[in-house]
């Protein structure tokens, strides 16, 4: 499915129009998820599958996601 999800974000992505979100969906300890949307779109385009203790750990690693996300859009274009 992320290869369709990718394949669809293709057409004129800007780098700029991702960003990551973390929102609080979960129960304590385990609170805080991530989630990546695209600029001019109302539901995430990817997002966590765990939840993180604190925001900071679920941003971090929402960034790492979305540096993950970015390089894949970036192969597919040059190839």
């Amino acid at each position: 499915m992320a290869d369709l999800v990718v394949g669809s974000m293709l057409n004129e992505y800007e780098r700029e129009d991702f960003a990551v979100v973390v929102k609080d969906r979960g129960q304590p300890p385990n609170r805080w998820k991530w989630e990546i949307y695209r600029a001019g779109r109302s539901s995430a385009v990817e997002q966590s599958a765990t939840f993180f203790p604190t925001m900071g750990a679920a941003h971090k690693a929402g960034k790492e996601a979305l540096s993950r996300l970015l390089k894949k859009l970036d192969d597919a274009n040059l190839g």
